[in-house]
């Protein structure tokens, strides 16, 4: 089955590394070891499209190149990766209008955005690639609400948020040596992964600083490693500085091939998860043994089980957040207990062959029908 695959928020190839990003790159592998053939369309980002007017003849240029692909040899399935009122997608109804079979994967719908002006456009724009779609795919609990308003019972399945499994694994040959390395040999390490950009993911960062600030005044060996880059890096550099002196490392961008071996080189991992919607890092680090601490803004408590996988605390409540870490931190046996769990609970809820299984049967489907 040929699948013209899109992305009209990041490409494929974007070069900074985020979940969006991870996720459509393990669905088109995902496609591809099933046996299809992977068109990858034409990069068109839509993000504000309608505030670009200097873009709309890139725009329209990109469509008359995608439209004559489509004429010239009609793909089976046309398959959108995310859509929403910032980067709808609009070639996805373009072929929908060429009476090509279409799924999106992970949109949202989200009604208020049409009371605001600026928002207005995407709001349609997004809406109108919906109700054009023959089946949309939901990842996100709090997703299906919106979309049940506009999408037929009929037309809208879940699918769980899943991830390589068999990649992210316990892996102890590095472990000792990354431990050594950080002068954290018997120390417990806290691991963070993040963005290091303005906004939610560098606060969750700071408040992550803070917290082992508190356990470390507490008497706890804490050695907190931070993965990720940004612009808030020299900031967030300076914050831990004063309140973790020693006590903390900055590694910057680590490739995704070196992600399995840093989570098994640590012990917790923490990150609030400000307005995260789903939050890949908390699979890959509980599917290599990690329990996780987050706190329940939107996307960690649909993926980790609080009180056997990972704690999940009240947001901002600081206080409850450093506790949390501390607990973990105070009790070997607790770690195992939960690392163990975590590792079966991604096995067997988040595995992303047994959890994309059925996309590909739907898929297959609609294209027969």
């Amino acid at each position: 089955m040929k699948i013209a695959f899109c992305t009209p928020f990041k490409p494929l190839t974007h070069p900074r590394i985020s979940g969006d990003v991870t996720i459509a790159e393990d669905l088109a592998t995902f496609l591809q070891n099933q046996g299809h053939e992977i068109w990858i369309v034409p990069q068109l980002s839509t993000r504000y499209i309608w505030k670009r007017p200097r873009n709309w003849g890139h725009v329209y240029a990109t469509m008359q190149l995608v439209k004559e692909n489509i004429q010239n040899e009609k793909p089976d399935v046309w398959f959108t990766y995310h859509s929403y009122y910032k980067a709808p997608d609009i070639l996805g109804t373009m072929a929908a209008r060429e009476q090509i079979p279409y799924a999106i994967f992970a949109p949202s719908h989200a009604p208020k955005r049409k009371k605001d002006w600026s928002t207005k456009p995407g709001y349609y724009l997004n809406k109108k690639a919906l109700q054009h779609a023959t089946h949309i795919f939901a990842n996100k609990q709090r997703d299906l609400e919106g979309l049940s308003h506009i999408v037929p019972p009929s037309h809208l399945t879940f699918i769980p948020p899943g991830i390589r499994t068999d990649i992210f694994t316990r892996n102890e040959t590095l472990r000792a040596e990354k431990r050594t390395a950080w002068n954290a040999t018997d120390s417990i390490v806290v691991l963070t992964i993040a963005m290091l950009r303005k906004g939610t993911k560098s606060e969750g960062v700071e408040h992550v600083i803070t917290a082992c600030r508190d356990l470390a005044y507490q008497g706890h060996d804490i050695k907190l490693i931070i993965a990720g880059d940004g612009v808030m890096r020299p900031y967030l550099e300076e914050v831990a500085h004063k309140l973790l002196p020693n006590r903390h490392i900055f590694l910057g961008i680590v490739p995704s091939k070196e992600l399995p071996a840093l989570y098994s080189s640590c012990d917790i991992f923490a990150f609030p998860g400000i307005n995260e919607g789903l939050g890949m890092v908390y699979l890959e680090a509980q599917s290599c043994g990690l329990p996780v601490v987050a706190w329940d803004h939107d996307g960690a408590p649909q993926v980790v089980n609080n009180g056997t996988t990972g704690i999940i605390t009240p947001s901002y409540d600081n206080n409850a957040f450093s506790q949390a870490i501390g607990k973990l931190a105070a009790s070997p046996d607790l770690r195992t207990a939960m690392g163990a769990a975590a590792t079966k609970h991604t096995a067997t809820k988040h595995n992303i062959r047994q959890n994309y299984a059925q996309l590909d049967a739907k898929l297959r489907a609609i294209a027969q029908q």
